[in-house]
C-alpha cells in the first residue's frame, strides 16, 4: 500500500523561491552589474565571449557593438553587416560608421586588429533606395585600397526588387555602393 507523505505548501513554494534565486545568478538573463567567478582567460564572461551581449555605442552615424563567436548584426544609416556564426575566433569590437549619410561610404573597423581576417565571409548590404533605378542593375560595392589609392570592385548582388547591393567580406576597410566606377547616389 502506497502512503501518502504531507509537505506544508509553504515549504514547497519556499524551496521553490529559494532554487529561482540561486538559479539565477547563473542564466544569461542574470543583471550585468553581478561579476561572474567562472569567467574564462580570454578576458569577459561567458555571454561576452559567444557576443551575447550588445555593449557598445552608436550615434546616428556610427555604431560601436561586441561581436562573439556566435555572430551578430551591426546596421548604421544605408549599411548593414551581417557576421554569421563562426566567422570570428574571438570576441571583436566592430564599428560601423556611415560619415555622410547622403553619400554611399561606410567604414568597417574592427579591434583588435588580429581579427580582421574572417573564418567565413561577413555579408555588407546596402540600402540603394535613393539609387536611381536606372543605374541599380550595375551597381557594386568597392573598397578603397590604400597601397594603390584607388577604389576596386568587388563581386556584388544586386536585389532589384529589395532595392539592396549586398557583398562577402573578408576584411574590413573603407566600402562604397558605386556604378560604372562613380559613388551611387
Amino acid at each position: 500500500m502506497v502512503r501518502r507523505v504531507r509537505v506544508p505548501q509553504s515549504l514547497v513554494l519556499g524551496l521553490a523561491l529559494l532554487l529561482g534565486v540561486a538559479g539565477c545568478s547563473r542564466m544569461p538573463t542574470a543583471p550585468l552589474n553581478q561579476p561572474d567567478a567562472s569567467a574564462s582567460g580570454t578576458g569577459g564572461t561567458p555571454a561576452q565571449v559567444l557576443g551575447l551581449l550588445e555593449g557598445g555605442s552608436s550615434s546616428a552615424n556610427s555604431k560601436t557593438v561586441v561581436i562573439g563567436i556566435l555572430g551578430g548584426v551591426v546596421s548604421v544609416g544605408d549599411f548593414t553587416v551581417l557576421f554569421p556564426s563562426a566567422a570570428l575566433t574571438q570576441p571583436a569590437t566592430v564599428t560601423v560608421t556611415q560619415p555622410d549619410l547622403n553619400h554611399p561610404v561606410v567604414r568597417l573597423s574592427i579591434s583588435p586588429a588580429s581579427a580582421n581576417h574572417f573564418l567565413l565571409p561577413v555579408l555588407m548590404t546596402a540600402n540603394a533606395q535613393r539609387m536611381d533605378k536606372a543605374l541599380l542593375s550595375v551597381a557594386c560595392i568597392s573598397y578603397y585600397n590604400p597601397t594603390t589609392g584607388k577604389w576596386e570592385d568587388l563581386g556584388s548582388t544586386v536585389s532589384i526588387l529589395g532595392l539592396t547591393v549586398s557583398t562577402p567580406l573578408w576584411h574590413f576597410s573603407t566600402y562604397r555602393v558605386s556604378s560604372e566606377g562613380k559613388a551611387g547616389w
